[in-house]
């Protein structure tokens, strides 16, 4: 186990560092507490052998632990998510920044649903209550929109910073 924990211990600091810019202590830590987890899966059984490698289960851990923290500090949280899995590394802090402002930017009513959804996390029934929408559906299918209209907007505002990516489908 310690030979593994030696092993794994630089390139996934090294990444991390990079991806999400990170001082080298915080970035320690959360490799520490990736690596417990990982193990404790194992243990456990919650880790099944897969296509991907276990640095790469590791890394995903890691991943999901830095977001949890980068969370905390945001107040825009979900936005930091979802902006890192569509981008590569070297552009995902000025992406981060583009969303933040797109979404802060005004009060649209796809901003609103939006915001009852994804930070307020409120059922798509409360939604379509408070946006005076007939069903959970209609709110649903409003949501599903919004995020379109958002997504293809970021991508037309990164394009223009010269930062390239596919939207998921």
């Amino acid at each position: 186990m310690e030979q593994l924990y030696t092993l794994y211990r630089g390139q996934f600091i090294g990444y991390i560092q990079k991806r999400y810019q990170l001082e080298e202590d915080v970035v320690s830590d959360i490799y520490h507490d990736s690596f417990l987890l990982m193990m404790d899966n194992i243990r456990t059984g919650k880790y099944q052998k897969q296509d991907a490698s276990l640095l790469t289960y590791l890394l995903g851990i890691g991943k999901n632990l830095v977001l949890k923290k980068l969370q905390k500090k945001s107040e825009r949280p979900l936005v930091a998510g979802w902006i890192s899995e569509l981008l590569p590394d070297t552009d995902w802090k000025s992406a981060l920044e583009e969303a933040g402002r797109l979404v802060n930017e005004c009060d649209t009513v796809c901003n609103r649903i939006l915001q009852l959804f994804y930070w307020e996390r409120l059922s798509m029934s409360d939604i379509a209550e408070q946006m005076g929408y007939q069903s959970a559906d209609v709110a649903k299918s409003k949501k599903n929109s919004c995020m379109r209209r958002f997504s293809f907007e970021l991508k037309r505002r990164l394009e223009s910073r010269g930062i390239y990516y596919k939207l998921k489908k």
